[in-house]
């Protein structure tokens, strides 16, 4: 068909519709605009190919590998300055890993009743997450992580037989941890 045939099957159906040229402009606008929503609301595939993994959770693991290496760097450069202490090993857990704390907003309603046999009071309270982003990338606004927590601490150092030099790594730990002595190890280490 040529171009004037496309144009009387087009008027052919707007008239058997009975609709009119500026109206199927529209629906046409509109069907276009439902089905970009319609493809943009299509969720996204959110595992990895490496045993349906979640990416997201991959890299909060790689994170806290990262977070525990820096602390055993760190620690152990302060306990290897302490006198005595010699060449140091570090080892320390955690108790798991970053915790975010999200944002929430809330409305709290609430109701009075009084007549003369009782007296009536409720209250509702409800409480949502305050979303950031659109689509895939949607997610929860955080207001801040809480690191996580040291279960515990093992130290191996020359001077670890020494009470004095014991004293001042586990005083300079839990010092620096925020934790209890009955978390810190210090032991000597051996001559291999």
């Amino acid at each position: 068909m040529d171009k004037d045939g496309k144009t009387d099957v087009l008027s052919a159906l707007l008239a058997k519709w009975k609709i009119g040229r500026w109206q199927a402009i529209v629906l046409a606008a509109g069907l276009v605009g439902l089905l970009l929503l319609l493809i943009t609301s299509i969720p996204t595939g959110t595992r990895s190919a490496e045993g349906g993994k979640n990416p997201a959770q991959e890299s909060i693991r790689v994170d806290l590998t990262a977070y525990e290496e820096q602390l055993e760097k760190r620690l152990a450069g302060i306990i290897g300055a302490i006198a005595g202490a010699g060449e140091t090993r570090v080892m320390l857990t955690l108790d798991c890993g970053s915790e975010p704390i999200y944002a929430v907003q809330g409305k709290t309603d609430s109701r009075h009743s009084d007549s003369e046999k009782s007296s009536e009071e409720s209250l509702n309270a409800t409480k949502e997450y305050v979303i950031i982003g659109s689509g895939a990338g949607e997610q929860g606004l955080v207001l801040k992580m809480i690191e996580p927590q040291v279960r515990g601490v093992a130290v191996i150092c020359r001077g670890g037989d020494d009470l004095i030099v014991r004293r001042a790594i586990v005083e300079a730990v839990t010092a620096v941890l925020g934790i209890g002595s009955n978390k810190v190890s210090v032991a000597k280490m051996g001559a291999g």
